[in-house]
């Protein structure tokens, strides 16, 4: 064999591996941007997905207030709750069955919520230490994006986890609301007779 003949072998298996080094290349890339394109859709869907929590909200202990919260991006309609125990109030009030527990939300914009006062822990867990609730009360939301996918969630609501906590009443805008209207209306000392102002 002459050299040339095998400088024609050498660039032929030369040619070959680079091309299938090549194409490894291009198919690795694709892979991988497929990938990222998938984990994209993922993400945008994921914030686009309504998300429905019902909430024992603590930021007014030792006051305690039921809340529903759309926590996501996504407008969440044809919402249903399913309680595993009324949601009662230590005076009787039973919570679960206001309207809008009972018969379901059409609509919760995206970080819509709903509030409602609860109870106050003194009288709350011996109310519902008396019922048995002391593992809290489960509450299964069922609602729907405004694609029609359909989803399922549950949440515990157990006050006891706030038992024997040293609370501090946070001053909030509502605070500086009552106090500037309070400044408002009292009244200003008559001056003295006399006294220059």
């Amino acid at each position: 064999m002459d050299a040339a003949t095998i400088a024609q072998i050498v660039t032929a298996v030369t040619n070959t591996l680079f091309v299938m080094v090549l194409a490894g290349g291009y198919y690795y890339t694709w892979r991988v941007s497929q990938r990222t394109l998938a984990e994209m859709k993922a993400q945008r869907m994921a914030i686009g997905r309504p998300q429905v929590i019902v909430d024992d909200d603590y930021d007014s202990l030792p006051e305690i207030n039921i809340v529903v919260r759309n926590v996501s991006q996504g407008a969440a309609r044809e919402i249903t709750f399913e309680f595993s125990a009324p949601i009662e109030s230590s005076n009787g009030f039973v919570i679960s069955d206001l309207p809008y527990f009972k018969g379901g939300m059409d609509f919760l914009p995206p970080d819509g919520e709903i509030s409602t006062y609860w109870d106050h822990l003194e009288t709350l867990l011996p109310f519902l230490e008396q019922k048995g609730l002391e593992r809290g009360t489960w509450v299964t939301t069922r609602y729907k994006g405004l694609d029609g996918e359909s989803y399922e969630t549950s949440w515990n609501l157990n006050p006891f986890i706030y038992r024997d906590g040293r609370f501090t009443r946070r001053s909030s805008m509502g605070d500086l609301v009552k106090a500037a209207e309070k400044l408002a209306t009292e009244k200003r000392p008559d001056p003295k007779p006399g006294a220059e102002e």
